[in-house]
């Protein structure tokens, strides 16, 4: 392993109030969640128990060599503290089942030989049980890259790997059940496969599905520094544009398992937490199909802390493909955002797959794809808002995009605030994040991640500061707030019709402040604001998450030139 369309301005929004938010729960979770947690991850700082445990129903750890035909740790001291500290984050999570990934691009080379003969597929099952028992897991999961051909230099290949696979896969399903039948428990076996056609002719994708519990299908490396041309790794539809040999697509490998027999709820929708930077590409264009000097993968970490705030660089989305990309100075960068991720989720959803997982954990710390997939996965729905509350259909539409994230175990938190900072961020996000120096307030650390969007809605005069100088970013922002500083960007955006409605029927006009009356009697005509059934404004009554979703859904659409939404 190497490493429906949702309304753009609505997209970048929520994508932004994503970030707000704390971690969901895997209570509830309908499927399969798998993360995988690689063995140099604790050597870049990202250790076990940094892994957001509750969102996952299994965490494989990766990779597990073959040894004189038997399944064994590649590092046996590092290895065995890594698995002792995965396996104990079962304590907070009783249901979390702890895998061992086996082979991966650099351990497959010896997947054939074991696989050979009945004699070798026996001893290496037992090998694989051995080490489940011996080290309390609750699994394994073979990645052979690749039978029949294909793989890293020195891969052993055989023509009858492909019938051989299945053989290998049925001699461990047959090794952990019996030693599940000694334990009492059911033990779990899956493999990772490539979502192309010539890997699946190099297996038997109906047979093998019968034997496991579930298939990692590695929809990504779709396109990378072995093609001649900058391209999309994981494209979630196929490009019409471009010759032929581009048309390669998440949604395609999807379509070519399943046309092979093998059962939609037997496929874990693998997902990046990584892109690819081509350095060399010609300048004066967007960057894609260019032919490039060289490439390599970059984590979502680096490209998050590196280059979307890179004024050198311009962001781009790509319609077809539902990915973005990021070019400027000849460097092509094609990656994940929470916005495409949570679109794979949800065509995960849709098409009724089993889960869905990530390569790999530590290239995503914090959590953003991750927690954007889970969310669209899940369809939205947290126990902490009721169905007939009045914030709940829009709530579920934005988490059915995998836009924002719940706060806690299955929780939503609508009563949650949302800071001056955030809201900056959000409508600098919806300018196309235009180049700016600097901060204009004091309070603003330059380092903040809404230090930019902070300076330019102040230079727009989009935000104002308070008498002392101050911006206050972590102040919650309130109603009046809100209305104001999206009345003035609509403003900016030449979208005031200049309609507006007066504030005397409500008996707390006289509590608005005097920079808000203009902004709210818009707010109040275009429907963007609505008062309570006793005749209120709360002027200054906090903008909760619950709330900040209808309102910014119906600020949208009238940036759109609709009616706002209901």
């Amino acid at each position: 392993m190497r490493k429906k369309r949702f309304l753009p301005l609505l997209i970048l929004v929520f994508a932004l109030l994503a970030a707000a938010g704390g971690r969901p729960s895997a209570a509830g979770t309908a499927g399969t969640v798998v993360g995988y947690y690689a063995a140099w991850a604790g050597g870049l700082g990202y250790a076990p128990e940094d892994i957001p445990a509750e969102l996952f129903t299994q965490i494989h750890y990766a990779f597990a060599k073959i040894e004189d035909g038997k399944a064994a740790l590649e590092d046996p001291g590092r290895d065995r503290e890594a698995l002792r500290r995965l396996t104990a984050l079962r304590k907070a999570n009783a249901d979390l089942k702890i895998v061992l990934a086996i082979g991966g691009w650099d351990e497959s080379a010896w997947f054939s030989d074991a696989a050979a003969s009945e004699a070798s597929r026996e001893v290496f099952a037992e090998s694989c049980a051995d080490l489940v028992r011996e080290h309390g897991l609750d699994g394994v999961d073979l990645d052979w890259e690749y039978p029949v051909s294909g793989g890293a230099p020195g891969v052993v290949h055989r023509p009858q790997d492909r019938e051989n696979f299945t053989l290998l896969l049925k001699a461990v399903r047959a090794a952990l059940d019996a030693q599940g039948r000694r334990d009492g428990k059911a033990y779990v076996l899956s493999i990772a496969g490539a979502a192309d056609g010539g890997y699946l002719n190099h297996i038997e994708p109906r047979a093998v599905a019968e034997v496991v519990d579930h298939i990692f299908l590695m929809a990504y490396d779709l396109h990378g520094p072995w093609d001649p041309y900058a391209d999309f790794n994981a494209p979630l539809y196929p490009v019409s544009g471009g010759p032929s040999r581009y048309r390669a697509s998440v949604d395609g490998g999807i379509s070519a398992w399943l046309g092979r027999g093998v059962p939609a709820e037997k496929l874990v929708l693998g997902m990046p937490l990584y892109g690819y930077i081509y350095q060399g590409a010609p300048r004066g264009s967007s960057g894609l199909y260019s032919s490039f000097l060289s490439a390599g993968s970059v984590a979502w970490n680096t490209v998050k802390r590196d280059y979307l705030a890179n004024s050198a660089y311009r962001r781009f989305r790509h319609e077809e493909a539902e990915v973005p990309w990021l070019y400027g100075g000849g460097v092509f960068l094609s990656y994940d955002d929470p916005v495409s991720i949570a679109a794979k989720a949800e065509l995960a959803r849709q098409r009724g797959l089993g889960g869905v997982g990530f390569w790999e954990l530590s290239q995503d710390g914090e959590g953003d794809l991750i927690q954007s997939a889970w969310a669209a996965w899940n369809g939205g729905h947290f126990r902490d808002v009721p169905r007939d509350a009045w914030y709940a259909g829009a709530v579920d539409r934005v988490c059915a995009a995998g836009l924002m994230n719940g706060t806690g175990p299955g929780t939503f938190s609508p009563g949650g605030t949302v800071t001056r900072g955030q809201l900056a961020a959000i409508l600098y996000r919806l300018a196309g994040e235009p180049a700016v120096y600097g901060s204009s307030f004091p309070d603003v650390p330059a380092s903040a991640y809404y230090a930019k969007a902070v300076a330019w809605a102040a230079r727009q005069d989009v935000v104002t500061g308070f008498a002392d100088g101050s911006f206050r970013p972590d102040l919650p922002v309130s109603r009046q707030q809100l209305a104001a500083i999206l009345w003035r960007y609509a403003g900016l955006k030449g979208a005031d019709s200049g309609r507006r409605a007066s504030l005397a029927p409500y008996r707390d006009a006289g509590e608005v402040g005097g920079y808000a009356e203009e902004a709210l009697k818009w707010a109040l005509a275009e429907g963007i604001l609505q008062g309570t059934k006793e005749g209120d404004l709360l002027p200054q009554g906090r903008a909760a998450r619950g709330q900040a979703a209808v309102l910014l859904e119906r600020f949208q659409a009238l940036l759109n030139g609709g009616p706002a939404a209901g």
